[in-house]
């Protein structure tokens, strides 16, 4: 029997070999066909295992990038398939050079019915090489805004705010004009549309949106929040804010507005500030019906009156307004609104926890600190003595950073306490822009002359005072060191 199936695979072998056909100058038979076959399928088989082993630790520690590893060990791998595969040829005495033939056959091919699968392969490579697009980064174009979650040689995958995943091709990323949220930036700009009545004050409108901006964990300190003030519109001031946030919470843009304009509906019912209705005025000719009209509502108005004066009383204000803290701040209280705008505007809000400490005695003077609620207790480590006990509408560190001086104490909270603080970068940059006002802080503090010179001495005493200042007239020295802020 076994005799028997030898001769049957013998037969099969020599009818095989008996059967050719013309290559080029090569006659090929069909078992030498199988013989390639099989080489072909072995050498695809390593090929796309030496693909991964390249894409998944030898590489790995060279290249960072997922994407360019995988163009770099898919062209080293499957180039190296391709050198053992023409080896073998060549090896089974096959002329390697009717492949030519084949080979130009393969480029009218790809030239005609290829064109969009080349297309895509080169704006892959044009992709994964430049950078400019990587897995991670939020883009947005035409319809599709999402998170680019794999880059291939054909292909890029972006998910989508609903869950979903699209298959993009990757002509489709270099042909487009493409947004991306993460080239060359870490953060974005997101912009609220606020309307308000005309009798509001601009200044506390700018305050209460800047406070609920910053309230959010989601809105970056810097760069600083900003309220523009677009125009007055048929029955409102239109107010732009404009918030920044990380590039990474690009996909939660939404939720992040709707919380914010949730804070702002809420804090505008707190502080009285009406969401203004469209209006229209109606003129009627009849004067005999506008004054029997008259007559039946003229009851209801005086109680609609009353009412609306209730509502007035029962919705004043609670809580302190910026402006008007500021106005109490001597180096301030003579500036005009628009100033006072400005810094409110450069300012942010900082929320302590009980017992938190906001900052130690001997760090940089770098802020200058209002309560808006809560308080803080003041004192010395070194001589363990509490020299004050602040709250709501007081404030601190004014002198430390006009000065561009060492803290003299230590700042806790006694409860959970709200500021509102202008640091040191926007500080420079509000007496840049107006330098009139290092003049009227010079006359303010010449009023405070002994607290001057103590902290004069407190310098010099721990040798942070440079020599030519010890003998300088103290409002000199004061004048030198607005003076050395605004030249940094």
């Amino acid at each position: 029997m076994a005799i028997n199936l030898q001769a049957i695979i013998s037969h099969i072998v020599d009818t095989l070999n008996k059967i050719t056909f013309p290559l080029g100058s090569n006659e090929i038979s069909l078992s030498y066909l199988f013989q390639i076959i099989i080489y072909l399928i072995i050498i695809a088989i390593l090929s796309s295992y030496f693909n991964r082993l390249l894409r998944r630790k030898i590489l790995k520690t060279i290249v960072s990038e997922y994407g360019i590893r995988y163009v770099f060990a898919s062209l080293i791998s499957y180039g190296i398939g391709a050198f053992c595969f023409i080896i073998i040829l060549q090896t089974t005495g096959f002329n390697v050079s009717a492949l030519t033939f084949l080979g130009g056959g393969i480029g009218i091919g790809i030239g005609l019915g290829l064109q969009g699968v080349t297309k895509n392969l080169v704006s892959g490579l044009s992709v994964l090489l430049e950078r400019k697009i990587k897995i991670g980064h939020f883009i947005q174009f035409n319809d599709i805004e999402g998170y680019i979650t794999e880059i291939s040689t054909r292909s890029a995958i972006v998910k989508l705010e609903n869950g979903s995943s699209v298959i993009v091709p990757n002509r489709n990323l270099i042909d487009n004009q493409l947004v991306n949220y993460h080239y060359k930036t870490e953060f974005a700009r997101l912009d609220l549309c606020v309307r308000v009545p005309y009798e509001c004050d601009p200044v506390f409108v700018t305050e209460t949106l800047l406070i609920c901006a910053y309230s959010d964990p989601h809105v970056r300190q810097i760069p600083p929040c900003q309220v523009i003030f677009k125009g007055f519109g048929e029955s409102c001031l239109a107010f732009d804010l404009w918030v920044w946030i990380n590039s990474d919470d690009m996909g939660k843009r939404f939720e992040i507005k709707s919380s914010l304009y949730f804070a702002i509906e809420y804090s505008f019912r707190q502080r009285n500030i009406k969401i203004p209705l469209a209006q229209r005025e109606l003129f009627i000719k009849n004067s005999e019906l506008v004054n029997s009209w008259a007559a039946k509502t003229n009851s209801n108005n005086r109680l609609l009156v009353e009412e609306n004066t209730h509502l007035q009383a029962v919705n004043e204000f609670k809580g302190l307004s910026i402006k008007t803290l500021l106005l109490q701040v001597n180096y301030f209280k003579t500036l005009d609104d628009l100033q006072i705008r400005k810094i409110i505007e450069i300012g942010n809000t900082k929320r302590l926890k009980k017992s938190e400490i906001l900052f130690r005695e001997d760090d940089p003077g770098d802020a200058f600190y209002i309560i808006l609620s809560g308080s803080v207790e003041i004192f010395t480590e070194k001589l363990g003595k509490t020299l004050a006990i602040l709250q709501s509408g007081q404030f601190f560190g004014e002198l430390a950073l006009m000065l561009g001086i060492p803290r003299t104490a230590t700042v806790k909270a006694i409860e959970e306490t709200l500021l509102f603080s202008i640091h040191k970068q926007q500080f420079e940059k509000l007496l840049r822009n107006y330098p009139n006002l290092s003049e009227l802080i010079i006359q303010e503090l010449e009023k405070n002359q002994e607290e001057l010179q103590q902290r004069k001495a407190e310098l010099q005493q721990k040798g942070l005072l440079e020599p030519d200042d010890e003998h300088t007239n103290i409002i000199d020295w004061v004048r030198q060191r607005l003076h050395n802020i605004l030249t940094l």
